[in-house]
């Protein structure tokens, strides 16, 4: 399972402390999880307190709520308008109302036809007949022990891949997907399609023809873990091919990037293009990361970068970008289109820093002196990159990769220095470990300050020695010392005019970082003030020790409204300085899951907003 931080915020020694702020709504849920470009859908959102609704709000125009047709406390109704041209994939909505916001959810945006669940479809009952089709199934685990049962008739030869759409895409359901034949012998089973993602995949080529059934139960492992009322998910059915690396897994504006796609039955791919990822699509925003975040608004259609195609074959595309000197640093995602539809990638990052291919940066000296960015690849099983470092006395080294954040499936990188006698000084594994339920974030960042000039080794390799075609990395080199990342808490932080409310600031070190930080609020409007909080130095961040929650640092923030502020929306910047002249600006984050828990589901949110209302 995700992690899951303690309910409220836990302190190591006095509990839980709960962050203030006026009675916001809860939204639990969306049903159904999205709807289909250029149709309209009716939509609930099921919760607490939204009976007060005035409106719904979506982070693209592309999606319109035109109509309430229903708004009691626990729920609301209604229908939004997909239009034909809304970016596939998830979109933040949130409900707002006159006493405030709620939180936000995702809604997704589809490219097959939607249908959906028809209870009960569970042992002993009859199955739901689905014809075998592209399209997606919206349907929804009810219970702890809610089993649904889709049955269709496959022909010989014929390849098709049942895709779970949940923990990735808003829900907080964990499950396992059987494929059976008609007499009940097991075909195909999966329960986590990578080392990281817990949804299950199945990609597969009927041998006969016939009756079969698709079974898809719910997590039930020893600590119970449930999805608290979350509970959706949408089966995607298809024939989509499967693109599961891409190599390099970035470039710099300016330059022409050759890149190969890898994975499987790829042969009708007939364009590539890279698109500047949304918020929406953080799927892996695991703290602490290391991958750039974009704050800003959805990506134009100009912005989009065609490839050329060079070649094409089941495993693999080959494809040329030539990438504008003006596109913007940060995280893309490579998209292929086939007759089949459209088919999401890897993440791909595009910097402004020199980059070297790994041939190149082997026989390079001068490594760990600037700023740069190589490309480096575990070709096959049992294979260590090695790179030639060179130290200075008391400059700072730091070096991560980027490769699980990226959405590769299975690389855990591990990165070793030595010196010139042999002798390790210094490694690094994950940023933050797993343990129990927790699962953390395994890319590596490693810092490390020199006490004398030399030379240096640095050794990356997958933490269990795997190799293979899908085992790039992204290696960055950069003088300086750790520091650390703010997140603020509620997301939807609301205060009545004339009042105060409490805004938790969660401080996540970065690997090495210890110091004491004080962190407070900037750019408030007139009429408001905020206090200023300390967090100490060596206060601990990581899993507890049952690892079933993770302990985040934090300090509660006083917010006071004076009664002349009018009411309205106030965007305000968390920030936060050490002694040593560490600094940083903080993000929110929509979180997915129960009322007062927390996980690994989360998408940043690019301001941290305070909503004032009236008494």
């Amino acid at each position: 399972m995700g992690i899951r931080f303690a309910s409220c915020f836990p302190s190591l020694l006095l509990g839980a402390v709960c962050a203030g702020s006026a009675d916001a709504a809860f939204l639990q849920r969306v049903v159904p999880f999205g709807g289909t470009r250029g149709t309209t859908v009716e939509v609930e959102l099921i919760g607490e307190g939204l009976e007060k609704l005035t409106s719904v709000w979506f982070d693209t125009p592309d999606l319109v709520w035109q109509e309430t047709r229903e708004a009691t406390d626990k729920k609301v109704r209604g229908v939004v308008r997909v239009t034909e041209t809304a970016a596939l994939g998830p979109h933040v909505v949130h409900a707002r109302l006159k006493d405030g916001r709620s939180n936000s959810r995702l809604f997704n945006v589809l490219q097959f036809p939607s249908v959906r669940e028809i209870e009960p479809n569970e042992p002993p009952k009859a199955p739901q007949t689905v014809e075998l089709r592209p399209q997606v199934i919206h349907g929804y685990a009810e219970g702890d022990i809610d089993v649904d049962v889709y049955a269709f008739e496959a022909r010989a030869g014929e390849r098709w891949t049942f895709d779970v759409r949940a923990l990735e895409y808003g829900s907080h359901l964990e499950c396992d997907l059987t494929l059976l034949d008609d007499q009940g012998a097991k075909v195909a089973f999966n329960d986590d399609r990578d080392d990281f993602l817990e949804t299950p995949f199945l990609e597969h080529t009927f041998t006969r023809s016939g009756r079969y059934r698709l079974k898809l139960d719910q997590y039930r492992g020893p600590q119970g873990v449930t999805c608290s009322g979350n509970c959706g998910y949408m089966l995607q059915i298809s024939q989509l091919p499967v693109i599961s690396a891409v190599s390099p897994l970035g470039a710099a504006a300016g330059s022409r990037a050759r890149v190969r796609l890898t994975g499987t039955s790829l042969e009708g791919v007939r364009e590539v293009s890279l698109v500047p990822i949304r918020l929406a699509e953080h799927y892996r925003l695991t703290f602490p990361y290391s991958m750039p975040v974009r704050m800003g608004g959805d990506p134009e259609a100009s912005e989009r970068i065609l490839g050329r195609i060079e070649r094409t074959s089941r495993a693999g595309v080959e494809v040329s970008f030539d990438i504008p000197g003006s596109a913007r640093a940060g995280l893309w995602r490579v998209w292929a289109a086939t007759a089949a539809g459209a088919v999401e990638g890897i993440n791909f990052e595009i910097g402004q820093l020199p980059e070297f291919t790994e041939k190149q940066a082997a026989q390079m000296r001068g490594l760990g002196t600037a700023d740069v960015v190589v490309n480096g690849s575990l070709d096959s099983d049992g294979e260590e990159d090695s790179y030639a470092v060179e130290a200075r006395a008391g400059r700072p080294i730091h070096v991560w990769t980027l490769a699980a954040q990226l959405g590769l499936p299975y690389l855990d990188t591990v990165l070793e220095l030595f010196d010139a006698k042999g002798k390790l000084v210094a490694e690094h594994d994950d940023l933050m470990t797993g343990q129990g339920t927790v699962i953390g974030n395994p890319d590596s960042s490693l810092y490390y300050v020199p006490k004398q000039d030399g030379d240096l080794r640095l050794v990356v390799r997958d933490r269990i020695g795997r190799g293979g075609p899908a085992y790039p990395y992204r290696l960055h080199f950069r003088n300086e010392q750790p520091g650390f990342q703010l997140l603020s808490d509620p997301e939807e932080f609301t205060v009545r005019r004339g009042a105060e409310a409490e805004l938790t600031v969660l401080l996540i070190r970065e690997p090495g970082f210890e110091e004491a930080v004080e962190v407070g609020l900037e750019g408030l409007p007139a009429g408001m003030t905020a206090t200023v909080g300390t967090i100490r130095a060596g206060t601990y961040f990581g899993p507890s020790d049952d690892g079933d929650n993770v302990i985040i640092p934090h300090a509660a923030l006083k917010v006071r409204v004076a009664g002349e502020v009018a009411a309205g929306e106030y965007a305000v910047r968390v920030t936060g300085k050490s002694p040593g002249g560490r600094s940083a600006t903080g993000l929110t984050t929509l979180w997915i899951g129960p009322r007062g828990k927390r996980n690994d589901i989360r998408r940043p949110v690019t301001a941290t907003t305070i909503t004032v209302v009236d008494p």
